[in-house]
């Protein structure tokens, strides 16, 4: 269970890094949020050191993730810092993925974890930039969206992974599937209820949101298609 969750969390780191790095880089942001952003570095840098438990590789994230928090402000700052590093750290991060994909038994094992980079990480993306207090209203509106297109294209991939399955076999998946979507549907309606209420998104419903994704994720890794 627990390496199955560890599995999850790099795709999932990935696409986090991607988004937090085109914030720093391309966000119009203030000083003040820039520095906030910076201080979320070391909560990457620790789950890839969790990571690192099933492969050693992901210790070459975490490393070029703290010499880059080391060498940035976390208060008020202006200064981007060696943004090669988090460039590097990106590039390792894209690598272990890649190698995971490889890995997979299927072509439907590896969209669904190409799928992951989108729905878990822009999840966890949106999720770290509400701590930040960011006021890019931009990926508020565009993140949910990324999670609903990939949570279906997510959803088409398992279909069509059990399509033309024997009934025998179809039957003993129906729990793992059930749990999947459900806990799918139910993780994007809670990421995306700041856009039916017209309100901010908040830490407990991105957390909540978040929660109930890698539910539905550690379920469809159970399915043996997968």
């Amino acid at each position: 269970m627990i390496q199955n969750l560890l599995a999850l969390f790099a795709p999932m780191l990935l696409g986090a890094q991607i988004i937090l790095t085109l914030v720093l880089v391309k966000g119009e942001i203030c000083p003040g949020q820039r520095g906030r952003v910076h201080k979320l570095l070391p909560i990457l840098a620790v789950i890839w050191l969790a990571v690192s438990s099933l492969k050693i590789e992901a210790f070459m994230v975490t490393a070029a993730l703290t010499y880059f928090y080391t060498q940035v402000q976390t208060k008020k700052t202006r200064e981007k810092g060696p943004l090669w590093v988090m460039y590097l750290a990106n590039g390792l991060a894209l690598a272990y993925v890649a190698i995971m994909l490889g890995e997979q038994t299927n072509l439907a094992a590896s969209a669904n974890v190409f799928m992951q980079i989108l729905l878990l990480g822009g999840c966890f993306a949106q999720l770290l930039l509400v701590v930040a207090r960011s006021r890019l209203q931009a990926f508020q509106r565009i993140l949910p969206v990324v999670g609903v297109v990939s949570a279906m294209l997510t959803s088409l991939t398992i279909l069509g992974a059990i399509y033309g399955l024997p009934d025998s076999e179809l039957e003993q998946l129906i729990m793992p599937l059930f749990t999947s979507f459900g806990a799918m549907i139910v993780g994007v309606v809670v990421w995306c209820w700041h856009m039916f209420s017209h309100k901010a998104a908040n830490k407990v419903q991105l957390g909540l949101a978040l929660t109930a994704l890698l539910v539905a994720s550690l379920a469809s890794q159970s399915l043996p298609v997968l």
